[in-house]
């Protein structure tokens, strides 16, 4: 058993420097998207603050619903993060399920966010035909988004995260088949829907 030590050291080693030059391209990347949604962050949140709109249901509904998808872009991006820069399979297993715990919950949450109430507020604020047909489509592919992926984001959720199986053997089994490259591209796959989403 000592003799695992010292080579998972010289791997996550290696792991350190050959990943390194994709760690700072990452980085860099993620800073130009970072700064542009704490702005937002910054702007929706003064908005739905603000005492003057408290009384104007609508305004809120729809404020609250761009909130709602910038802090769960915020969210993914911090994940993004976290497996970019975790050193080890363990560590990105860990990140990896945690993650899908989110991504699970928010494809969840969204059509119903975006059911008859948001319809309806979007509509009383003055949204364009053209508007609600884009709102339309992005709702649409949020939709097929968790009907497609609700069974492989359950499975972690249910066994390893949320839910954690009591089942240890099953636990551990379904812990050593978690693919972390996977769960990261079901987030790479929700994100863009969420930016088309904070655009509207």
């Amino acid at each position: 058993m000592s003799d695992l030590v010292p080579n998972e050291d010289l791997k996550n080693w290696i792991e350190r420097v050959v990943a390194l030059p994709f760690r700072l391209r990452h980085k860099a990347r993620a800073r130009e998207k970072h700064k542009a949604r704490i702005e937002a962050l910054k702007t929706v949140r003064k908005t739905l603050g603000n005492a003057a709109l408290l009384n104007v249901a609508n305004v809120r509904t729809v404020f609250n619903v761009g909130l709602y998808a910038l802090l769960l872009d915020q969210d993914l991006a911090f994940f993004t993060d976290d497996l970019v820069y975790a050193i080890g399979d363990r560590r990105r297993a860990f990140v990896a399920k945690h993650e899908a715990v989110l991504l699970y919950e928010a494809a969840e949450d969204l059509p119903q966010l975006l059911g008859r109430e948001f319809r309806e507020a979007v509509k009383t604020v003055g949204a364009t035909p053209k508007q609600l047909e884009g709102l339309n489509l992005v709702s649409s592919d949020l939709n097929r988004f968790w009907q497609k992926q609700r069974e492989f984001l359950g499975t972690i959720r249910n066994v390893l995260a949320a839910h954690r199986d009591h089942d240890a053997l099953r636990y551990s089994e379904t812990l050593e088949t978690l693919k972390p490259l996977e769960v990261m591209a079901r987030g790479a796959e929700l994100s863009p829907l969420l930016d088309r989403l904070a655009e509207f």
